[in-house]
């Protein structure tokens, strides 16, 4: 139904005898300013038809941000906020080393907010790979827009 050939419309509408190269381009010249709002219109439908057919289910959200960032590999994708146990370190003395694993001396894992239960967010975005400043904001646009209104989330980038 959108599907429209300016050039073959042109032509067919032509008489036979007035088919020459010179008219042909002159009509196409003529109506180069219709085929240009016609493709602006093209493109605002696809645009459209698209956020249509994504809503705030998580898939569809994971499916909206691998099509803008990751459309080959697909890696980013989106959990629940919390989960994490918080594990409260008492210490009798402060000269005692804090030994998290056999080869790692004077640790701290220090886990995000959005990690535990009873955290400021209610999902979170992990992307797989470092992000410039300005995809993590186009990241955080196209999160805002596919959300439901009052969910709260974190961009966790998991290297």
């Amino acid at each position: 139904m959108f599907n429209i050939d300016f050039n073959s419309v042109v032509i067919w509408l032509l008489p036979n005898k007035l088919r020459t190269i010179f008219n042909v381009a002159w009509l196409k010249a003529l109506i180069s300013p219709i085929v240009e709002v016609y493709n602006n219109f093209i493109s605002y439908r696809t645009q459209t038809l698209y956020k249509l057919n994504h809503n705030s289910q998580v898939c569809y959200i994971e499916s909206a941000l691998n099509d803008a960032f990751d459309s080959s590999d697909r890696r980013i994708y989106i959990t629940d906020a919390g989960g994490e146990v918080v594990t409260l370190i008492n210490r009798d003395t402060d000269l005692d080393a804090l030994i998290i694993s056999d080869d790692v001396e004077w640790g701290i894992i220090i886990h995000n907010d959005s990690a535990y239960y009873g955290g400021s967010y209610d999902f979170i975005v992990n992307i797989p790979y470092q992000f410039s400043e300005a995809d993590l904001y186009r990241l955080k646009g196209i999160v805002d827009y596919y959300k439901l209104a009052g969910k709260r989330f974190d961009v966790v980038v998991n290297i």
